[in-house]
């Protein structure tokens, strides 16, 4: 259903359309005749033992599902008129935002020139990230010039700002990889871990060495944005433009997270914009030996052995199935049963009114917001950009919450998506009544193996990543860029983006209002300028070599986590086995 809606929500005009009949008659009738393997296929993408759960005989958007997709849009609609925010991808408690007119003109238009700006600049001395087989142009990347234990100063107080950061050069103090900032006053969380989270997070998921560094940005009275410390890697001095359009940006991300982001109200209970319960009603009892869960359905049966090495051929979805009477394979008609799949609930309109908003709630406080700015560079020599893998942003020391996506230019290269998954319970069976191994329905109506080995991961689909988009999402989801490429292999083509992280306003980490630069090359020029030698060079300072050497690291232990959470996410299974 979410799929569905998805791929509706991007049709030029979608909040109008649903309200015209003839139009949605149409979209109907294209429901109930095209062929679903590709949907099944998106559904089953990258989960264990896919070919041991046959796709059901009958369609999966039924009437009644497509009945309740219409009915979810037509109450998104009016939200949508008047915020320009698409909830997407929702499932209780979790959504994705896209809008394409969020961003306006004049933005895309500020943030385009920065770029263009920050390249000009790294003409003859492009920083390419490691690994990206020079295709990714890095203009402002926090994993350059972070926060070093034992390395960087840092300074108690929030005194580094925009204006004086370079001041700051020479002073502060060091703090030891094995030091919690709860020592220095109890302000900020997280070095290198918190007494509470000691045995709930695996150690690879914190850092004990490296920390990227937030700017910090204040309310003005208008509710718009400013940054009162430097953003690391973007020179505020010479860069005061940027900035600016790096503010409206933040200003216009807001709303967008203020619809993904979640509020707790109690210990065991949160609320968030939009839906907060499913689309079905929850099962609680099911078993294999009720036959009114099954209907009866024909199946073409091989032999064991030759099924295995057929199915093997395909990846995804299901192989097709000979018409009775042919003998192309070995095997023979029998009589099977299909799951009879449930239906949704009678639809409810939803409020997708956030219930606070972060400028309100944090006016006084105050935000702290991670920077990245980036250009993927295709050439005809290098014409494919690959998928990236699966991971969620930053390590616990960022406490990241949420992640905002600026597409600002693209040019001759193919689409991209984005796509998203969650870890969902292992102890699904503790809620669940059914016989010892008679959980073969649950597998169809879950689309998931639950006995051994059954990894829970939930596929949540993907986003189009197109030009002038603004994407929004909480960090709990898994999500990873698709593959692209040049539409015309003989020119070359790029994909241009603003990433900003905002770090849990409930907490504070070290920021650059805490560490002066550390960049080598803005002291000297500024001591040029001043003509001050400056006498002695402060040890605090890092070169440009050196900051990549620590990047390098830095990317070498994120890499062990990355590979520590996949690993952790793909043994977790469901335990029905052990009913």
């Amino acid at each position: 259903m979410m799929l569905i809606m998805e791929k509706l929500t991007d049709k030029p005009n979608w909040h109008e359309k649903v309200f015209d009949e003839a139009i949605v008659q149409k979209w109907r009738d294209e429901a109930k005749t095209q062929s679903e393997n590709g949907l099944y296929s998106r559904i089953m993408e990258g989960k264990t033992h896919w070919n041991e759960i046959p796709m059901p005989q009958s369609r999966i958007i039924s009437e009644e599902v497509f009945e309740f997709c219409i009915a979810e849009l037509r109450n998104k609609a009016p939200y949508f008129v008047k915020t320009g925010l698409i909830p997407t991808l929702d499932s209780d408690g979790n959504a994705i935002v896209k809008s394409d007119n969020l961003m306006s003109a004049e933005l895309r238009d500020e943030l385009k020139q920065a770029f263009e700006t920050l390249r000009a600049d790294q003409v003859g001395n492009v920083d390419w990230h490691p690994g990206t087989n020079d295709m990714v142009q890095n203009l402002a990347h926090p994993s350059m010039y972070p926060f070093v234990y034992n390395r960087s100063s840092f300074i108690l107080e929030e005194q580094v700002n925009k204006e004086n950061a370079l001041d700051f050069v020479g002073k502060g103090e060091l703090v030891p990889e094995i030091t919690r900032l709860a020592d220095f006053g109890g302000r900020f969380v997280n070095v290198c871990w918190r007494p509470e989270d000691r045995g709930t997070v695996p150690p690879e998921y914190r850092s004990s060495q490296y920390q990227w560094l937030p700017a910090n940005v204040a309310f003005r009275e208008d509710g718009s944005t400013e940054f009162t410390s430097y953003i690391n890697n973007l020179h505020p001095g010479k860069y005061p433009a940027i900035y600016k359009a790096i503010e409206h940006a933040i200003d216009t991300a807001i709303p967008a997270w203020d619809q993904c982001l979640k509020e707790d109200i109690k210990f065991d209970k949160s609320v968030t914009a939009g839906r907060n319960e499913s689309r079905f009603e929850f099962i609680s009892e099911a078993d294999d030996d009720d036959e009114d869960l099954w209907t009866k359905s024909m199946r073409y049966k091989r032999p064991r052995e030759f099924r295995y090495n057929y199915l093997n051929r395909y990846r995804y979805g299901k192989p097709p199935q000979p018409s009775r009477g042919e003998t192309l394979l070995p095997g023979k008609w029998v009589e099977g049963r299909d799951a009879i799949l449930p239906e949704p609930k009678e639809f409810e309109e939803i409020d997708y009114t956030p219930p606070q908003r972060i400028q309100e709630k944090f006016k006084e406080h105050g935000l702290q917001v991670i920077v990245k700015m980036a250009s993927i560079e295709l050439t005809p020599e290098k014409p494919h950009f690959p998928a990236g893998s699966w991971h969620v942003e930053g390590q616990m020391n960022e406490r990241i919450c949420a992640t905002a996506l600026f597409y600002l230019d693209s040019e001759n290269v193919t689409d991209s998506h984005l796509s998203f998954r969650m870890q969902t319970s292992a102890w699904l069976s503790d809620s669940i009544s059914t016989g010892q191994d008679n959980y073969n329905w649950l597998e169809r109506v879950f689309g998931t193996r639950l006995g051994h080995g059954g990894s829970c991961i939930q596929n949540y689909g993907d986003v189009k990543t197109c030009e002038g988009r603004v994407l929004a999402f909480p960090n709990v989801y898994q999500h990873r860029v698709s593959s692209f490429r040049l539409k015309d292999e003989t020119k070359p083509g790029h994909r241009r983006f603003l990433a900003l992280w905002l770090v849990d306003p409930h907490e504070r980490i070290v920021s650059t209002a805490n560490v002066p630069p550390q960049q080598k090359d803005w002291w000297t020029e500024a001591s040029k300028a001043a003509e001050d030698s400056q006498g002695e060079i402060p040890g605090s300072l890092m070169t440009v070599e050196e900051a990549q050497e620590h990047r390098v690291k830095l990317m070498h232990e994120r890499s062990r986590y990355e590979e520590k959470a996949e690993y952790n996410m793909e043994r977790v299974s469901y335990n029905f086995c052990e009913h």
